[in-house]
């Protein structure tokens, strides 16, 4: 391609949401830690399954049934608290934070079949279930 003689619209869009097509079969749940599987398709971030890339937090619940064409919104910026089964120490601020399911995390990637690094952790606080939890911070691990 040659090198630019006029300007050229790029359609920026702000990337801190994007849409991405539900697998088959599949629930996300708003809040969620939430991946693509290896055929590009959203599904919740289970340290149990191998090949998964983290993409951000679900903004919505939406279930995919039938193998339709769903979409769930995702946040692929920002702080977010989940309830922690790891330290809940003021050691734990700083660390990278690694996926302990769809709905949880851990400061320590010991004992996970596949490690995702879903997030920095930022604060000690509680999670909305009443769970002692870390706030982390998801920039820079989202792909």
């Amino acid at each position: 391609m040659p090198q630019l003689s006029k300007p050229l619209e790029n359609f920026e869009k702000p990337g801190i949401v994007i849409r991405y097509t539900i697998a088959s079969s599949t629930k996300i749940y708003k809040g969620s830690l939430v991946a693509l599987n290896s055929a590009g398709y959203a599904v919740p971030l289970n340290p149990a399954t191998a090949s998964l890339r983290f993409i951000g937090v679900a903004n919505e619940t939406v279930a995919n049934p039938s193998g339709g064409s769903l979409i769930v919104n995702v946040s692929k910026s920002g702080t977010f608290v989940f309830p922690n089964t790891g330290t809940n120490a003021q050691s734990a601020i700083g660390k990278t934070i690694y996926s302990n399911g769809d709905g949880s995390v851990t400061d320590s990637s010991s004992g996970l079949t596949n490690a995702y690094a879903v997030g920095t952790s930022v604060a000690i606080e509680t999670a909305s279930n009443g769970e002692p939890g870390l706030r982390i911070r998801i920039n820079n691990h989202t792909i």
